[in-house]
């Protein structure tokens, strides 16, 4: 399974004149056309969190609604309307933040060490905050293209 962080999305919805939007492009359609991706909840809502200062409340929840769709990706855990954040234990969230990781990182790394089968690999365009921090692989989208 391909994990894929916040902001190879965030690129692909706001910031299409970026440098690394083309490889990102490449990359989103490969994982949507090899049907193997996935990202965490977490992830789906940082990304809802930075686009709401654009989206109206409607435009917003068809985001979050449609988003595992439009990108042909699973949601780890699943989301569901109305339905609850799992808990996240307090110490092994504690455990990464000691390995100098920002809360958000440390969510979306224990969604994703919880919820992806084993061998999976996590792509970030910030794959130096991850390396180390996991025992997932950590790729940038250009590592998983091979350019």
């Amino acid at each position: 399974m391909i994990l894929i962080d916040s902001n190879v999305f965030v690129i692909e919805l706001r910031y299409h004149r970026d440098l690394l939007f083309p490889a990102n492009r490449e990359f989103l359609d490969r994982v949507k056309e090899d049907g193997n991706g996935a990202t965490t909840l977490v992830n789906l809502l940082e990304v809802a969190g930075i686009l709401s200062h654009n989206l109206n409340p409607r435009q917003l929840r068809s985001l979050v609604t449609f988003f595992a769709r439009k990108y042909g990706v699973g949601v780890l855990p699943a989301y569901e309307p109305g339905g609850m954040l799992p808990a996240v234990p307090l110490d092994l969230l504690l455990a990464t933040i000691g390995q100098k990781c920002s809360f958000g990182d440390a969510m979306v790394l224990h969604f994703a060490e919880r919820y992806a089968p084993p061998g999976s690999t996590f792509v970030s365009w910030d794959a130096e905050h991850f390396q180390g921090k996991t025992s997932l692989t950590v790729m940038t989208p250009e590592n998983y293209l091979g350019i």
